[in-house]
């Protein structure tokens, strides 16, 4: 049987390995080296996240060794890498790793993959963009050579237009009697 003890200041315990402590929220917060608010926080989000904390007869958390434990590898991992805090919380609870510092290089391989695929990505939207360019100069041109077609016809047209003017009238002023002679 374990003997149950409250710990609210955390400064020389000694303990036997058959007590079971408890901890406060203050004691947690020191140990960890973070602020009460920031530790509720945590303990909020690893909630969500379905990690459940036992809470005294007055409905506060009340903390064991494990879940300090956990705490201090999310507070390491948050810190350590580029996760955030949720992304942190997830891969300490989805996951039975004992040391945060072989996630720190999954979240690196993660990241060059993504930086890889980002890579690819740049490089064939450069090429779509280059086609996209070429394609559109050939319209423009196609463009440009049927307006030019157009006011060539159209110049030609109004010459046509113009001679038969003139002709109409140089043939006004001829009277009818000289178209036969």
């Amino acid at each position: 049987m374990y003997e149950v003890i409250v710990v609210s200041d955390t400064s020389n315990i000694n303990f036997k390995d058959d007590v079971d402590v408890i901890y406060d929220t203050t004691s947690v917060s020191k140990v960890l080296g973070v602020q009460e608010s920031t530790l509720r926080k945590y303990c909020a989000l690893m909630q969500k996240s379905g990690y459940e904390f036992h809470k005294n007869s007055v409905g506060h958390r009340i903390f064991y060794e494990k879940d300090i434990d956990v705490l201090r590898k999310i507070v390491k991992l948050k810190n350590s890498s580029q996760l955030t805090l949720v992304e942190s919380i997830r891969t300490v609870l989805n996951s039975d790793i004992d040391d945060v510092s072989g996630v720190k290089v999954q979240s690196d391989i993660a990241y060059n993959k993504l930086l890889e695929e980002f890579s690819l990505f740049k490089k064939q939207q450069k090429e779509f963009n280059n086609e996209l360019l070429r394609q559109l100069q050939k319209q423009q041109d196609y463009i440009d050579n049927r307006l030019e077609q157009r006011d060539k016809l159209l110049m030609q047209s109004l010459k046509e237009s113009l001679e038969a003017r003139q002709q109409i009238a140089s043939a006004k002023t001829k009277k009818w009697w000289k178209f036969w002679k």
